[in-house]
């Protein structure tokens, strides 16, 4: 169940390296993307027009790809413009479908739908991150679930208390008895957890210095097909919370996470994560935490996967924090059922 009229990110800009090819598969389809002399991203469908042999085993010649099997060769648009051997030109039905791609906040964006709806405009706003990415830190991994599982982990916060613990350092179980406020506008969804004179987890106590006890918080908005961003931090208790004076490192910790999600089949999703705070030298010192925190979330979304694999009809409860949850899923729903009727 994928929605195609989407901006997703395919890659971070830094892996399409000059003289490279990279292949990756997106919503069920193999694609290659190659830079050309102009250091422009070209991103074509990954299979060969001739034997369908994946483009990505090829090599990049000039602001063309030459497939490795035959050596027939694709310009960015993916015309085939060379047939080895023939003097004719190659028929202009013998080309593979090019992509429209966009090179933003340091990543590679690429629209999977309709060429004639892509509109640049629409791609996820991840401000205040630069244009080139540069001020924020970007991570990348690879989870075996369908991108549903993500959203799912994402949209119920309730999770933080208990999953993540053992990377919070203990502490964290007081996080899970506060109720959130859930709020929907169109397709936009939000979420805020606020927490009150709750232990300071010792993980964030350490990097916010903050002791005793904090207010918190992790706000949360979501906007289709699988975008979010989440503000989160901690302060010392009644300095105003998320508006705390307090400095980064010195009783307050702020930083805001773009999660960007990219389905890659039905059973696997590519996970991209940009993360900002406005005290850059905080984004090194979170690394560990941040790769921890993401560990404990890929584990569980991996686990309901394998058991949905079992048996997809066992049922699902659902309990008051899921309201995110079912409001996105039939969002989702929505938009998928639209876009198959058009």
């Amino acid at each position: 169940m994928f929605i195609h009229d989407s901006w997703y990110v395919a890659a971070w800009s830094a892996e399409v390296e000059p003289g490279k090819i990279l292949g990756r598969t997106i919503l069920n389809q193999p694609l290659v993307f190659f830079r050309t002399t102009d250091g422009k991203v070209a991103a074509l469908d990954g299979r060969c027009a001739h034997r369908r042999m994946s483009l990505s085993n090829g090599k990049v010649a000039g602001d063309e790809l030459v497939c490795c099997y035959h050596g027939l060769t694709y310009d960015r648009t993916g015309a085939c413009v060379r047939i080895p051997g023939q003097t004719a030109p190659p028929p202009p039905t013998l080309r593979v479908r090019n992509y429209p791609v966009v090179e933003r906040y340091g990543a590679v964006w690429i629209w999977m739908g309709q060429r004639e709806r892509a509109d640049a405009s629409k791609i996820f706003t991840c401000d205040p991150v630069d244009s080139n990415g540069d001020n924020a830190s970007r991570y990348y991994w690879h989870v075996k679930a369908n991108y549903l599982f993500l959203n799912d982990n994402l949209s119920d916060l309730l999770h933080q208390a208990y999953l993540h613990d053992p990377s919070f350092g203990g502490n964290a179980y007081n996080l899970g008895e506060t109720r959130p406020i859930f709020a929907q506008e169109g397709d936009r969804i939000t979420i805020n957890w606020d927490w009150s004179r709750v232990p300071v987890p010792p993980t964030y106590g350490e990097l916010g210095g903050i002791s005793g006890l904090a207010d918190g918080w992790n706000h949360s908005e979501y906007l289709p097909p699988c975008f979010y961003i989440n503000t989160f931090g901690f302060a010392v208790a009644g300095s105003g919370g998320v508006e705390s004076p307090h400095p980064q490192g010195s009783g307050k910790l702020l930083m805001s996470f773009f999660q960007l999600i990219t389905p890659e089949t039905e059973r696997t999703t590519h996970f991209f994560k940009l993360v900002h705070c406005e005290l850059p030298q905080m984004l090194d010192r979170m690394k560990p935490t941040i790769e921890a925190v993401n560990a404990e979330d890929n584990w569980a979304c991996e686990e309901q996967q394998k058991m949905e694999d079992l048996d997809p009809t066992v049922p699902r409860q659902a309990i008051p924090t899921d309201a995110g949850v079912i409001a996105m899923r039939r969002i989702i729903e929505r938009l998928v059922r639209s876009e198959q009727a058009s």
